[in-house]
């Protein structure tokens, strides 16, 4: 595929408060690189290559000579049409003639895909368009994300991703990627807190035939794998000193030994490290390298959290809803206003997993077209400190959530506080609780708490009797 010319959009004068863009990102089809295109003002046609002037021009044979061309409509709204192809053009996984397009539309034409972004940008910012339709979110610090990862994607160094847990550090780590010149090169991933200490070093660097007692044969480490690519080691935080000095030698001489070895190779991968750890309280602290850090930290990204950018929990919801029910076959369901002041009220101190989690579940066990409040989990419809009565609980969880609430002997706490300050409870009392909460957010289905919970149904069903409680009815049992 020819890398399409890419049209100036229409700037304010230097020092203008804010520029709204749109963008068409080509993604990479047989290995061709990405490319980005900026609308203007004027229709934007897409065809085959060859076909003429067209502003995206396509080299995929299932692509026809006048495919479709983008217009702009009122209110800085884009339209695409179909110019009656031989093989259609699809927007979201359906055919169209005509269909206006929303932020983070996929167009599929051909063998190729192409995502519609805009964003409003402030002063001289410069915006890379989104790759992925997973980064979703249009409020001001997600614009400054996009901005960031587009200015540090082209540049040849180490980033470093900071961020809580769950807020998409490794969707940043591919944007990078496929936002830089390496982006037709592969994209190799090594969570450093997921492998025992004594097999980092291996997959880091590999070994050679006969370096221990098992290696049978040579084995290339991540690093080999990512030549010409980027290597992503996510939770660097947890790599043992001795193993941040060999990486460090790494990222300063870019050449290693594999274990047992004796010939250096020269190494051609960049390195993207994430981490929700505090590295500069690490390093006063003595667990992580100082001069690693200074290395790594030459262009960071801060991911914000979640409870940060609420006005982008709407669209993260919409997202999610639609992407789990194609999986399923089902129609996309709706979000009733009141769960929706539910999401947007909620601290989700797991972030977007924790919001991707929660409505994946939904989707998955809830056979209503709706999302209602009584399908949410207990934490966000009665959140920390706000507890709950015994009258609450067992109307949420339905007759085997009341008689599990009334044999425990007080109220289900599980939107409570449970571990206040000098307040221990017996792990007994713990588990208990647990059982009350899946029981509470499954109105009383056993099944399904079970399978919140882990466990099997007949385990669920032992725990109960273990703790005294009565076997009611099994509510919405099927």
């Amino acid at each position: 595929m020819t890398e399409p010319p890419v049209t100036a959009a229409s700037r304010p004068p230097r020092g203008a408060e804010t520029l709204r863009v749109h963008m068409l990102r080509v993604l990479a089809v047989d290995g061709a690189r990405p490319a980005t295109v900026m609308l203007d003002r004027a229709p934007a046609a897409i065809g085959r290559q060859g076909a003429g002037t067209g502003a995206v021009v396509l080299d995929d044979t299932e692509v026809s000579r006048d495919h479709a061309v983008v217009e702009p409509g009122e209110r800085g709204q884009w339209t695409i049409v179909d110019q009656g192809s031989r093989n259609g053009t699809f927007v979201d996984g359906r055919r169209i003639e005509r269909a206006r397009l929303a932020p983070g539309s996929v167009i599929r034409i051909g063998r190729t895909l192409i995502v519609y972004a805009e964003a409003e940008l402030r002063g001289d910012e410069r915006l890379a368009a989104p790759g992925d339709s997973r980064l979703v979110g249009d409020s001001v610090p997600a614009l400054r994300l996009h901005a960031e990862i587009g200015l540090v994607a082209a540049k040849p160094l180490p980033v470093l991703v900071l961020g809580e847990t769950g807020v998409g550090k490794e969707l940043v780590a591919q944007q990078v990627h496929l936002q830089s010149p390496r982006g037709q090169g592969p994209f190799v991933e090594l969570n450093c807190s997921a492998v025992p200490e004594n097999l980092l070093e291996s997959e880091l660097f590999g070994f050679e035939r006969g370096a221990f007692t098992d290696a049978k044969r040579t084995k290339k480490g991540v690093f080999e794998m990512a030549s010409s690519g980027t290597l992503f080691l996510d939770e660097i935080g947890e790599m043992s000193l001795a193993l941040q000095a060999k990486l460090l030698k790494v990222l300063e001489s870019k050449t290693f030994r594999r274990l047992g070895g004796t010939v250096d190779i020269t190494v051609d991968a960049r390195v993207v490290a994430a981490t929700n750890r505090d590295l500069k309280k690490e390093v006063g602290d003595g667990r992580f390298r100082e001069d690693l850090y200074f290395r790594l930290q030459v262009i960071p990204i801060e991911v914000p959290p979640l409870r940060a950018r609420k006005s982008d929990i709407a669209g993260l919801v919409a997202h999610f809803v639609e992407r789990f029910s194609r999986e399923v076959g089902r129609t996309t369901g709706r979000v009733h206003p009141e769960a929706m002041r539910l999401f947007e009220d909620y601290a989700w101190p797991g972030n977007v997993r924790e919001l991707r989690n929660v409505i994946e579940r939904i989707v998955l066990l809830e056979s209503d077209d709706e999302i209602r409040p009584e399908h949410l989990p207990a934490e966000i419809v009665r959140p920390p400190g706000m507890g709950s009565t015994p009258a609450t609980a067992g109307a949420a969880g339905g007759g085997a959530a009341t008689g599990a609430t009334a044999s425990a002997g007080g109220g289900n706490e599980a939107g409570g506080v449970w571990f206040a300050p000098g307040k221990i409870l017996p792990l007994a009392d713990v588990e208990m609780r647990a059982i009350q909460h899946a029981l509470a957010c499954e109105r009383g289905n056993k099944t399904r708490a079970a399978q919140l919970l882990g466990i099997s149904r007949q385990t669920l069903r032992t725990k109960l009797k273990e703790h005294g409680v009565e076997e009611g009815g099994d509510s919405a049992e099927e």
